[in-house]
């Protein structure tokens, strides 16, 4: 087995009375499409959090590629390869689809300075944003102002800032969250294909079980901030300690 991207070792985060993360060692292997559930409260994004720099652990290490991360600030996590998404869509609206692209890519280049001037004096950069938008299927929308788009291409435009950044490691918040079923077909065929690339490992924060069983390798299972189950989608459906916490619901039909 490779050696993994991301590893937590013992974490621990709480808000007063409120366990968020008790003890989680969890390990993240390179291209194996994840997601993480639990009921509300769980610790979810939380966890997320604290991987990604949002927050400080309490206690316990942040590993990214073998190198301690737990103190680093959030850009230079982003440099080395480690990104996340929201819950709530975060583009730029007044800015065209491939401006918000541009952005992202020209500051990873430390050309922030140079957004403004003629796109064919930037050719690499333009080709770049230009296989972004081809990746996530919004090639057609270069030129339309973010805040035009549908809620769904929204989320897809936010994925495709993400990967400007170049990451190795993406982490999806809720990605579907308030889609119709047209708009959540396709983002899921898309984290699928931007997944099968292999350039970039995918971890989905989601709470639909439709999505997390439809589209997993490995589903990690949380509950008051404690990990209860982690493994293949079939291991997870029988998992007594699941079983429980959902009491039934529609993640063990």
């Amino acid at each position: 087995m490779s050696s993994p991207l991301l590893e937590v070792q013992r974490l621990n985060k709480t808000f007063g009375r409120v366990v968020a993360a008790h003890n989680v060692d969890l390990a993240f292997q390179p291209g194996v499409l994840t997601s993480i559930i639990g009921p509300n409260g769980a610790g979810k994004s939380t966890l997320i959090n604290l991987f990604s720099g949002s927050l400080a652990p309490d206690s316990g290490r942040v590993l990214f590629e073998g190198k301690d991360i737990t103190h680093l600030p959030i850009h230079r996590r982003i440099r080395m390869g480690l990104c996340r998404s929201f819950q709530i869509v975060n583009v730029f609206p007044r800015l065209t689809v491939f401006d918000n692209v541009q952005i992202p890519l020209l500051a990873l280049r430390k050309r922030a300075r140079r957004l403004f001037r003629a796109v064919d004096r930037e050719k690499d950069v333009h080709q770049e944003v230009v296989e972004i938008l081809n990746r996530i299927g919004l090639a057609r929308e270069v030129k339309t102002l973010a805040s035009a788009l549908s809620h769904g291409d929204q989320r897809l435009l936010e994925v495709g800032i993400a990967l400007a950044a170049g990451p190795k490691l993406l982490f999806l918040d809720e990605p579907t969250a308030g889609m119709n079923s047209v708009e959540r077909n396709k983002i899921l065929e898309n984290i699928k294909a931007l997944s099968g690339e292999g350039w970039t490992t995918f971890v989905i924060v989601e709470h639909d079980m439709d999505i997390v069983f439809s589209l997993s390798e490995r589903v990690i299972v949380l509950h008051h901030g404690v990990v209860i189950g982690d493994g293949t989608t079939e291991e997870i459906r029988n998992n007594p300690k699941v079983r429980e916490v959902y009491l039934g619901e529609e993640v063990m039909e």
